[in-house]
C-alpha cells in the first residue's frame, strides 16, 4: 500500500491539531516579540499556536508574509451554506461529460493503476474530480490558510454580522445564542484544520502560501480537508511528498477514502451513496456523482 504516514504517527499529528488552547493578551505578547508584520487580528491566533506547539520563528514567518490577509466574508458564508440547496445538474451537461471522458482518456495509466489497488471504479473518481473541482479548473480563489485563519479568528457574532444575508440580521436572542454557538464550534473547528494545513504543508515540503483552497479551506483536485489529507494522503507517484495538485496523489487519496469507508465491488446504489456522503454529506451532491459516473460510463 502507499500510505502516507504510519497510524500512529498521524494519530498523533490529528491529536496535536485538535488542541485549542486560547493564549491571555500577554502571552502573546511574549510569545511574539520581535516578529514584526502580523496582522493584529491574527496575532491571538498566531500565539495560540505557538502555546500548541508549533515553533515561534514558523508561526511569524507564516502570518508576516504580505500574502496573508483576513477575509470577513469566510466564515459568514460557512454559517449560511446549504450543500443540499446547490444546483448539482450543471454536472450532467454534456460538455462536461465529455471533458471528464477527455480527462480520464488522458489519464489513464494513473486511473487504471488506482482503481487496481483500491477497487475504486475509475468513473466513480472522475465523477468526484468532475463535481469537486471540475477536473483541476477551479482550485480556489484565496489561499487555504486565509480563508481557515479567518474562520478560525471569526468567533464573535458582532464582528460578522454585517457580512451575513439579511436573514440573520433580525434575530430572536434565542436564535442569536444558537448562531454564537455555531460561530464558535465553526471557529475551533477552522483552528483545527489550520493546524493541520501547516502540518501537511511541513512534512511534504510544500509553500503554505501557494497552497489555494476552496472557501472553506479544502485542497487540491480532490478537494481535501487538510486533516483528511494527513490521514488519507497517498503518495501514489512516490516522489516522496503527498501532494494533492498533482492527478496521481490526488486520484489515490481519494479512493483511500472512499475504500476506508466501505466502498466495495457490488454495492448497490443505495450503499454506494452511502459511502460517498462520507466525501460529502449532501444526498443530491452523491447522486450526481453516481450519475455523471454512468454518463461517463456509457460514452
Amino acid at each position: 500500500m502507499n500510505k502516507s504516514l504510519p497510524i500512529l504517527f498521524v494519530s498523533v499529528l490529528i491529536s496535536l491539531a485538535m488542541s485549542t488552547t486560547l493564549l491571555a493578551a500577554d502571552s502573546v505578547n511574549d510569545s511574539l516579540s520581535g516578529c514584526k508584520g502580523i496582522d493584529p487580528v491574527f496575532r491571538q491566533l498566531a500565539g495560540s499556536l505557538i502555546e500548541d506547539g508549533f515553533q515561534a520563528s514558523e508561526v511569524c514567518l507564516i502570518f508576516s508574509n504580505p500574502a496573508v490577509k483576513f477575509n470577513p466574508r469566510v466564515m459568514p458564508r460557512k454559517i449560511a451554506h446549504r450543500e443540499a440547496s446547490l444546483h448539482y445538474d450543471v454536472f450532467l451537461e454534456k460538455k462536461r461529460i465529455e471533458r471528464a471522458r477527455k480527462y480520464l482518456e488522458s489519464k489513464r495509466d494513473i486511473f487504471a493503476s488506482v482503481e487496481k489497488e483500491y477497487g475504486i471504479p475509475k468513473e466513480v473518481k472522475v465523477a468526484i474530480l468532475l463535481v469537486e473541482t471540475d477536473l483541476g479548473r477551479y482550485l480556489g480563489s484565496d489561499l487555504a490558510l486565509n480563508n481557515l485563519a479567518s474562520m478560525a479568528v471569526a468567533s464573535d457574532f458582532n464582528k460578522i454580522r454585517a457580512y451575513l444575508p439579511d436573514s440573520y440580521k433580525k434575530l430572536s436572542k434565542r436564535e442569536r445564542k444558537r448562531i454564537q454557538r455555531k460561530l464558535e464550534a465553526k471557529s475551533k473547528w477552522a483552528y483545527s484544520e489550520l493546524k493541520s494545513l501547516i502540518i501537511y504543508s511541513n512534512l511534504n515540503g510544500l509553500d503554505i502560501h501557494k497552497i489555494k483552497g476552496s472557501i472553506f479551506g479544502a485542497i487540491g483536485l480532490c478537494q481535501f480537508m487538510p486533516s483528511n489529507a494527513l490521514k488519507f494522503g497517498v503518495d501514489f507517484n512516490k516522489d516522496g511528498k503527498v501532494d494533492l495538485f498533482d492527478p496521481a496523489d490526488a486520484v489515490a487519496s481519494m479512493a483511500n477514502y472512499l475504500q476506508f469507508y466501505g466502498w466495495k465491488s457490488d454495492l448497490c446504489e443505495k450503499v454506494q451513496i452511502r459511502v460517498i456522503k462520507h466525501y460529502n454529506h449532501s444526498t443530491p451532491y452523491a447522486r450526481t456523482v453516481l450519475k455523471v459516473a454512468e454518463k461517463v460510463r456509457q460514452i
